[in-house]
């Protein structure tokens, strides 16, 4: 092999990772179910707001809205396009995993109290409490919230509640990820010149590289 052919390939090679990796990182934040409910706070007193704090589970806590009248609190979840995970036999009426996490709970029976998600509703503008209901027990009021908070190493009246007041606020306009164009076409067009000027500077390196090894030689 050439020692240009060689250069290339390791230039090629180095453009597709940054290519790859920047596509990557263009992706959604959380997984949620398509289709089902809106990113944010509910605009309004119509729909349910649900918040789910990971605590340390790690990860940004998750604000979703269930638009309309809600039948429970699973159906609320459900239609804030929330990926659910029931504990065994008891279903979806024990919850226990919420967008797949804890990763590390087989689910086919009840979650242990020391590594459990607790169930809290709050009114806007009012304050968590600890739900005495089930969650398909619970009748969401319209414009209410639902809170989910993970407890790890806790006794049951130590589940801490969200760390997110259940204050109905103004959500932020949708931004475009860092590189990536805001034209209907969403491709990723800043990403791809970015990566065209760096082949540009890597072939420009190559090239200089080159020569200096051609008048060393001639010499």
């Amino acid at each position: 092999m050439s020692v240009p052919s060689l250069a290339w390939g390791r230039v090629l090679s180095a453009c597709a990772l940054l290519f790859t990796a920047g596509l990557a990182g263009a992706g959604p934040a959380a997984a949620t179910v398509p289709g089902k409910g809106t990113a944010g706070y509910c605009p309004d007193a119509t729909g349910v707001t649900v918040i789910v704090d990971y605590q340390d589970l790690g990860g940004d806590t998750l604000i979703r809205c269930a638009p309309g009248p809600q039948e429970n609190g699973v159906t609320t979840m459900q239609n804030a396009g929330l990926d659910l995970a029931g504990a065994g036999k008891y279903g979806l009426a024990l919850i226990c995993r919420i967008e797949g996490k804890p990763a590390d709970q087989s689910c086919t029976g009840m979650p242990p109290e020391s590594a459990s998600w607790s169930f809290w509703t709050a009114t806007n503008g009012g304050k968590w409490e600890s739900s005495q209901v089930g969650v398909q027990g619970w009748k969401p009021p319209a414009g209410s919230f639902e809170g989910w908070s993970f407890a790890r190493n806790k006794a049951f009246a130590d589940y801490p509640p969200p760390r997110t007041a259940p204050v109905r606020q103004a959500n932020a306009p949708a931004q475009a990820p860092a590189g990536q164009s805001t034209s209907d076409s969403g491709f990723p067009w800043g990403l791809v010149i970015g990566i065209v000027v760096i082949v540009l500077i890597a072939a420009a390196g190559v090239v200089t590289g080159l020569r200096r090894r051609r008048g060393a030689d001639r010499s």
